[in-house]
């Protein structure tokens, strides 16, 4: 039975929208993407549910919880994942990480792709594309003829529209000032308005798809390098061990994983390929 707490307003403003409606929302956005909400973040929910409300011409949020819960809300179940999932990005976010990549490993697998084999790299949860394009740079700069060769990137993301803009690969040039300005002005043309598109070389080593970490992975080869960062600390524990472990599975024996620094385990025995001296490795 409802409490009259769980009925009362959690936060003002212009829907209503209650404990009980939080608790809702938080136990579909778990059960969708595994990622945890505590009370703390009413506000932050409401302020980015409150659009879609607007959008499908609701009342309160308790017929917005209606909806994305019925057999009909699968749409809706996506938008509300997209609208509460955190999209920060940028190119070279953690630019060590790509210092490692072009330095330590990439030699060994430059070697490999030129003598004929093959090479994959996996963006796990790569936004709106600045990580897979940053990945796809330093692989570049390490070896120019890549896009010529069997190496390729998959990048994976659960929301649909972020998927989308990395796949067009349009972005601002003070978006692109973290990357080297030499590769960025190399591979990506000018377009309309100051904006650049990634160039063909780019596209070609590149391909996106949408795919939920917690839901099945239908990759059936394995990769050397997977990224996977600021993604698994929003998770549950269990859920995040049970997504480390898949990564494992899925890397080659001398396979390197990137986690993004906060969110490597305590404890680590999973087989990655130790780079020294850095965090999240």
């Amino acid at each position: 039975m409802t409490s009259a707490a769980g009925r009362a307003p959690l936060v003002e403003g212009e829907f209503v929208f209650t404990a009980d409606d939080f608790r809702h929302i938080a136990q579909m956005l778990h059960a969708h993407a595994g990622i945890a909400l505590n009370e703390g973040k009413a506000a932050l929910v409401y302020s980015r549910l409150a659009k879609r409300l607007r959008v499908l011409g609701l009342r309160s949020f308790r017929e917005y919880c209606s909806l994305v819960e019925c057999a009909d809300g699968v749409d809706e179940r996506q938008a509300m994942t997209a609208a509460l999932t955190t999209n920060v990005t940028r190119f070279y976010r953690e630019p060590h990480h790509f210092d490692d990549l072009r330095d330590r490993v990439m030699p060994e697998l430059a070697a490999r792709a030129r003598a004929g084999g093959r090479v994959r790299l996996w963006s796990a949860a790569c936004s709106n594309g600045q990580e897979p394009y940053s990945m796809a740079l330093t692989v570049l700069q390490a070896l120019p003829e890549a896009a010529e060769l069997d190496v390729r990137i998959l990048a994976t993301d659960i929301d649909p529209n972020m998927v989308a803009q990395g796949h067009d690969g349009v972005y601002s040039e003070e978006a692109l000032e973290p990357a080297p300005v030499t590769l960025w002005r190399k591979y990506f043309d000018r377009a309309d308005r100051g904006q650049w598109v990634a160039g063909p070389q780019l596209k070609r080593l590149v391909s996106f798809k949408e795919l939920n970490l917690i839901g099945d992975w239908p990759m059936k080869g394995k990769f050397d390098v997977i990224f996977c960062r600021n993604v698994l600390g929003d998770m549950e524990p269990s859920r995040r061990a049970r997504v480390l472990a898949g990564l494992e599975q899925r890397l080659v024996d001398d396979g390197c994983l990137f986690l993004a620094p906060d969110e490597a385990p305590e404890g680590d025995t999973l087989a990655f390929r130790p780079v020294p001296g850095r965090p999240g490795l």
